[in-house]
């Protein structure tokens, strides 16, 4: 009996992670693409990672923060 509730617990274990790998790469994704959506709205130029790259590194830093921000409240936050 006992290893039957072994194999059973494996399971259920192995079909949360799944649950939550999936959460994962959901998330990662929607960051990804509303970091994008966010630099977009923005205006920023390509060429300012030339001229100033420290502000364009900021920037972009800002875009995911304000994206993993968003992403996770309504994904892993519920």
């Amino acid at each position: 009996m006992s290893s039957k509730y072994n194999i059973y617990f494996s399971r259920e274990e192995y079909n949360k992670l799944m649950q939550i790998k999936e959460i994962q790469e959901t998330a990662t994704e929607r960051v990804e693409k509303m970091t994008k959506q966010l630099k977009l709205k923005s205006n920023l130029a390509e060429n300012t990672k030339n001229t100033d790259m420290l502000y364009w590194v900021g920037m972009m830093n800002n875009f995911k923060n304000q994206a993993e921000e968003i992403i996770f409240n309504e994904l892993i936050y519920v």
